[in-house]
């Protein structure tokens, strides 16, 4: 009997023990499956997150920047003049630039210099001459009009037929060859003139003293120069 016993007592044993083996081997089961899992999710993030997409952008690039519109610079014209009543003036432009043939010049006095051209000096409106040949400046901006019409910013007058007219620039800038002291201004409009080494630089109409370095980026002058562009003299408005 007792031995009965004991053989029940060791087949009891054995399945509790069998039992336990068969959770472990359970759980560790489950616990190998979610580290599997586990560890492919990772590495397939991983890869994700390692992985550059480049994309080819073929073509220009342009600046984000707005690109700002150039300023027209003004354009000068050329020809016989003749005063109307309003007292506006009607050249025959015969210079090849902007409309050929008649066009209408509005005349202000806060708007117009009217120069003699081999002086720099201001002349009456009414000194202007029906016949005379005069250069004017004049801004972008022309009536759809016939004649078209628009605005004149210098006039020169007075310029003897074998004459060169004078240039109405704004200074770009100034440079001065350190090695030949040979001095260079540039235009605006890219025009450069090479200043004679006795080029008289004088302002209109004031007794100030000018010198090279008044004329700065942004200045007005009216330059006097010869065929190649050799300045012999300059006069540098205030403003």
């Amino acid at each position: 009997m007792l031995r009965k016993y004991h053989l029940y007592a060791v087949g009891i044993c054995a399945a509790i023990a069998l039992g336990a083996a068969g959770c472990s081997a359970g759980v560790n089961a489950e616990t190998t499956a979610d580290s599997s899992v586990t560890a492919e999710a990772n590495k397939e993030e991983t890869t994700m997150n390692d992985t550059t997409v480049v994309e080819s952008v073929t073509g220009a690039i342009e600046s984000m920047e707005e690109s700002q519109p150039e300023i027209p610079q003004s354009i000068r014209i050329y020809g016989p003049v003749t005063k109307m009543e309003d007292g506006r003036l009607s050249i025959d432009n015969q210079s090849g630039m902007s409309t050929s043939g008649e066009i209408i010049l509005n005349v202000a006095d806060d708007m117009t210099y009217i120069l003699d051209a081999m002086t720099g000096l201001p002349v009456a409106l009414e000194d202007v001459k029906d016949g005379d040949t005069i250069y004017a400046y004049i801004g972008p901006a022309m009536t759809m009009s016939l004649p078209p019409m628009t605005n004149a910013v210098m006039i020169f007058t007075n310029l003897p037929a074998d004459a060169k007219a004078p240039d109405y620039v704004e200074v770009k800038s100034m440079v001065t060859d350190a090695a030949t002291s040979k001095s260079v201004l540039t235009a605006a409009d890219g025009a450069e003139f090479t200043l004679a080494e006795d080029c008289n630089i004088f302002p209109y109409l004031t007794r100030n003293i000018v010198t090279l370095d008044d004329l700065t980026q942004g200045k007005k002058c009216v330059v006097w120069s010869d065929d190649e562009n050799t300045a012999s003299k300059i006069m540098l408005f205030a403003e």
